[in-house]
């Protein structure tokens, strides 16, 4: 995906000796003057409107800031002397840049309820109308923080879909042990019959789909439509932008870049054509007593028709006390060992099927 830099918004950060917000760009708390320490994160700002002013932007375009080794007073990257105790700042820490702030949007903001007396503020306060406390940004999303996650599964419908789950694997279970449970008899070749079969095939319209530059030359071209052939990260003439959500990265600066991800549909016509292929149309069968299978059927047609697949099966059937089986058998070869009156042992399962035969010796 291709980033696409939507412009940049000035963060905020939280001072942790009077938990009051200050602008990003601001070295020291507005409230009580204590400077930024260097393990302060900046956060997404209540006032989300991109930055315009051009003075402004050319001072946020810069590398991230400083930290002085001595006094950990924050500085512009570049200076070469803390600003706040002169010291040179040479090993001083750069504070970090590139990680994600937040999603950024320009929703309204929920009403922040303080944390000291639960009085209703506006969103985009940063102290309380009632006591002065100071109001800590993303505080209305936490008082949701107990609710139910939308399209969370209830902790009993889990446990309804385990235990159906384990039933059903049971039920299977049961159903193999009693597949596969075999007891053996003997059975007797009463008859042996054998079936032969072709299949017609035709040459018959089919309808197709295909993007238009890869239907064959000579064909019929039906109706088209605009559809996605592809999606690439770099622009392209007549693409579609998609782009997620944008979202804010931290410049290490007090002022974060705004950006998007975002691809390109590339469309282009795909389209319906019919074009003739073989399809089978019919089967002619020929059938008989006896091991040995005497004609396949007798095959007519016209141009546009052909023969298909041959396929001949033999169907033994066997006698024993009280019940009889059928056994079925498709190489010839293997069917001719099944005489008339021959004896043989039979596999029968728990249902009452044939599964395997052996001959006796």
């Amino acid at each position: 995906m291709s980033q696409k830099k939507l412009g940049l918004v000035e963060l905020e950060w939280v001072c942790p000796n009077c938990n009051n917000r200050s602008p990003g760009p601001e070295k020291k708390c507005r409230s009580c003057g204590k400077p930024q320490p260097p393990d302060v994160d900046f956060v997404q700002p209540v006032d989300r409107a991109l930055i315009t002013d051009a003075k402004v932007l050319a001072q946020a375009d810069r590398a991230a800031d400083i930290h002085c080794p001595f006094c950990n007073a924050r500085n512009q990257a570049g200076a070469e002397n803390c600003r706040n105790c002169g010291a040179p700042l040479t090993g001083g820490a750069q504070r970090k840049a590139g990680q994600v702030v937040g999603a950024y949007g320009n929703a309204p903001v929920a009403p922040i309820h303080c944390p000291a007396c639960n009085a209703e503020n506006p969103g985009d306060a940063r102290r309380c109308s009632r006591c002065g406390a100071g109001l800590v940004p993303g505080s209305a999303l936490k008082e949701q923080a107990g609710a139910v996650t939308p399209g969370a599964a209830a902790p009993g419908c889990s446990r309804t879909i385990l235990i159906f789950a384990l039933v059903i694997g049971v039920v299977l279970l049961i159903f193999l042990y009693l597949a596969t449970r075999t007891e053996q008899t003997l059975g007797t070749v009463r008859e042996v019959s054998w079936q032969r079969k072709v299949v017609v095939e035709s040459l018959v319209p089919v309808r197709q789909e295909a993007w238009l530059t890869e239907i064959p030359a000579g064909v019929e071209v039906g109706q088209c439509r605009s559809e996605v052939l592809r999606v690439q990260d770099d622009p392209a003439p007549n693409a579609v932008e998609v782009c997620g959500t944008p979202y804010t990265i931290d410049q290490g600066t007090g002022y974060g870049q705004v950006v998007q991800e975002c691809q390109y549909q590339i469309y282009a016509d795909f389209c319906q054509y019919t074009v003739e292929e073989w399809k089978a149309v019919d089967s002619l069968i020929s059938t008989g007593e006896g091991l040995i299978a005497e004609s396949w059927p007798a095959l007519t047609v016209t141009d546009k028709q052909r023969a298909g697949e041959r396929s001949e099966q033999y169907t033994i059937l066997f006698e024993t006390d009280g019940a009889t089986y059928e056994y079925v058998l498709r190489d010839p070869a293997q069917a001719a060992l099944f005489i008339e009156g021959s004896r043989w042992g039979l596999e029968i399962n728990t249902f009452g099927t044939l599964t395997d035969v052996m001959p006796i010796r």
